[in-house]
C-alpha cells in the first residue's frame, strides 16, 4: 500500500543581505531551512541598490536544497515575504531594467521633497495634500526619500529612458512572484508604500486615481492589487521541470513586518513583536487605521485581510553589530562564541560607553536620514568586551525609544514583547533587552527562521489548507526574560543619555555627508 505524501508548503524570504526558505508541512512542522547570501551596493549621494538577477539566481539554488528535504512531502504551495519599500523597474518578461532601488536608499528624496512641499505647511508637508494622504492611506510619503513612491520619482527623473521602457514597477518579493509565475501582482499590504492606494477598507485595497495623479506615476505601470492570501498563479513548467516538482501555486503572500507576525504567533490584536533582523521593528496587528506624522509611526493592511499593523520600523540592528565586528581580528575564534564572551565580561552599561546605532539615518521614532551613529565617551579603559556589549545596548535603547512611541500610538501598555529574528538567537542580546526595556522578552522558536515560516503557512491558509487562527501556536516561545531590577535602573539613566547624544548629534550629523 502506497502511503499518502503529506502535504508542504516552502517560505521564500527575500531579506536585504540573504535569501531564508523554509520548508513546512500541513501540521505545522518545520522540515529545515536553507539561507543564500548575495551582495548589496551601498554608493554616495545615499544610494543602495541591490541585482534583481543575484536574488533570483540565489532563491533557485536554495529551492534546490529545500526539494531534497521534502522526502515524504508533496510540496503544494509558495509563499513569499521579504524587504519592501523597494523597487524592479521589469520589462513584460519580468526581466529587470536596472538594479533594485531598495529600502535604504535615499535619493528620492528630492522628488519627494518638491511633490510635498507647498503654502500652508506643517511638518513640511502641504495641509490639502496631507490631508488626502492621511486620510486614505493612513500615512504619508516620507521626506527620508527611502519609499517606493521616491524610488519611483526617481526613477523617472534621473532615469527617463528606463521610466519609459518599464513595463511594470515591482516590489521586491513581487518581483519574485512576477518571475515565478509570469504574472505582475502586489499583495496590498506590500505596496502600501506607494501611498496611492485607498487603505480605509482593510478588505478592499485599491488604486486611488487622485492620489495617482498627485503623485504623477501612471497607473498602466502598476501591478493588480491583490489580497495577501491570494494565489498570483502557477509556478512556470520550466521551473518545476528544474526543480523536479509537480503543480506548485504560488500565493502573493506579504511583507517581512506583516510576516514575521505571522511566523510568530501574534495573531491577536496588541500581541506585540520585536523583530530584530539586519533592521528592527515594534510591531502587532491592532483593529484601527492611525498615523502619527511627527513619529513616523502608522497602521498599515496587514498579511490578515481585514486587519491592520502597527509599521514603526528602525534602520539599523543587527547589522550593526556586523558592522563594527567587521573591524576585529578574531585569529581563528569563533566569532559569535567570543563576542558572548566579550559581553559577559563588561558590566551593564559598558563602563560608561555608548553606541548609538544611527549608522544610515533612522525611520522612528524620529525620520531622520542624515542623523549618524558612533561610539561616545570612549576611552583607553574601555576593552572590546565593552565595544561589543555597548554596541548591543545602543540597539536596545534605540528600541526603548520606539517602545514608548508604539505604547502613545495604541493608547496599550505592552507588558511583553514575543522576540524574532536572528538577534534572538542571542540569551544575551534578550537578556539585554528585557533590562533595557523594563519588559518580559519572550524569544519564539527557531526566530532567525519564523518570518519564512510565517511566509510558508500563509500560503497553506491561502489554498485554504489552513486558518489564520491555526497559527497562533506557531512559534511557541521556548525561552523568557525577564527584567532585573538592578540592571533596569542603570538602563533608565543610560537612556537619557541616549537621548541626550541625538540631541546633540542631530545640529552637526550629515554636514559632510552626502545623503
Amino acid at each position: 500500500m502506497v502511503q499518502k505524501m503529506k502535504d508542504a508548503f516552502v517560505g521564500i524570504d527575500l531579506g536585504t543581505s540573504s535569501v531564508k526558505l523554509s520548508l513546512m508541512d500541513i501540521d505545522k512542522v518545520s522540515h529545515g531551512g536553507v539561507t543564500r547570501k548575495y551582495g548589496l551596493n551601498i554608493g554616495e549621494g545615499g544610494r543602495a541598490e541591490q541585482d534583481p538577477h543575484e536574488w533570483f539566481g540565489a532563491i533557485m539554488d536554495g529551492m534546490e536544497e529545500i526539494v531534497s528535504k521534502s522526502d515524504g512531502l508533496e510540496i503544494k504551495g509558495i509563499g513569499l515575504t521579504g524587504q519592501w519599500s523597494g523597487v524592479v523597474p521589469v520589462d513584460r518578461n519580468a526581466e529587470p531594467l536596472k538594479d533594485a532601488i531598495i529600502w535604504m536608499d535615499t535619493r528620492g528624496s528630492e522628488e519627494i521633497n518638491k511633490l510635498t512641499h507647498g503654502f500652508p505647511s506643517v511638518s513640511g508637508y502641504r495641509i490639502d495634500k496631507l490631508m488626502k494622504w492621511l486620510n486614505k492611506t493612513g500615512g504619508a510619503p516620507a521626506h527620508s526619500g527611502k519609499d517606493s513612491l521616491a524610488h519611483i520619482l526617481f526613477i523617472k527623473q534621473n532615469f527617463p529612458e528606463v521610466y519609459e521602457k518599464t513595463y511594470k514597477f515591482m516590489e521586491p518579493k513581487d518581483f519574485i512572484a512576477a518571475k515565478l509565475t509570469g504574472k505582475f501582482k502586489a499583495s496590498w499590504d506590500n505596496i502600501a508604500l506607494l501611498w496611492s492606494t485607498d487603505n480605509r477598507d482593510a478588505n478592499n485595497v485599491r488604486y486611488d486615481d487622485d492620489l495617482l495623479k498627485m503623485a504623477g506615476v501612471s497607473k498602466d505601470k502598476l501591478p493588480e492589487i491583490v489580497k495577501p492570501t491570494e494565489v498570483v498563479g502557477e509556478l512556470k513548467e520550466e521551473l518545476r521541470k528544474e526543480l523536479r516538482i509537480g503543480d506548485v501555486k504560488v500565493v502573493s503572500g506579504c511583507s517581512d513586518m506583516a510576516s514575521s507576525l505571522l511566523g510568530s504567533g501574534c495573531i491577536d490584536d496588541f500581541k506585540s513583536l520585536i523583530y530584530l533582523g539586519t533592521s528592527s521593528w515594534i510591531s502587532s496587528h491592532v483593529p484601527f487605521k492611525k498615523t502619527d506624522i511627527f513619529h513616523n509611526i502608522a497602521s498599515l493592511p496587514s498579511g490578515i485581510p481585514g486587519k491592520y499593523m502597527i509599521a514603526a520600523e528602525q534602520e539599523n540592528a543587527c547589522n550593526c553589530m556586523e558592522f563594527v565586528t567587521g573591524f576585529m581580528d578574531f585569529k581563528g575564534e569563533d566569532k559569535y562564541k567570543t563576542i558572548d564572551e566579550l559581553v559577559k565580561s563588561s558590566p551593564a552599561g559598558s563602563k560608561g560607553l555608548m553606541f548609538l546605532p544611527w549608522l544610515f539615518g533612522e525611520r522612528a521614532p524620529i525620520e531622520d536620514p542624515n542623523i549618524r551613529g558612533g561610539f561616545f565617551n570612549l576611552s583607553l579603559e574601555n576593552s572590546r568586551g565593552d565595544v561589543v556589549r555597548s554596541v548591543m545596548e545602543g540597539v536596545a535603547l534605540n528600541s526603548k525609544w520606539l517602545l514608548g512611541t508604539v505604547e502613545r500610538f495604541t493608547g496599550n501598555k505592552i507588558d511583553e514583547l514575543y522576540m524574532s529574528g536572528g538577534g534572538g538567537l542571542s540569551p544575551l542580546m534578550a537578556s539585554i533587552f528585557a533590562n533595557v526595556l523594563g519588559r518580559k522578552i519572550r524569544v519564539v522558536n527557531d526566530p532567525r527562521f519564523s518570518t519564512v515560516n510565517g511566509a510558508a503557512m500563509l500560503a497553506a491558509v491561502g489554498m485554504g489548507k489552513l486558518k489564520f487562527t491555526d497559527l497562533n501556536d506557531l512559534s511557541a516561545p521556548t525561552e523568557d526574560h525577564l527584567p532585573e531590577e538592578g540592571e533596569s535602573s542603570i538602563y533608565e539613566s543610560e537612556f537619557q543619555r541616549f537621548i541626550a547624544y541625538y540631541k546633540n548629534s542631530k545640529r552637526i550629523s550629515g554636514r559632510n555627508h552626502p545623503a
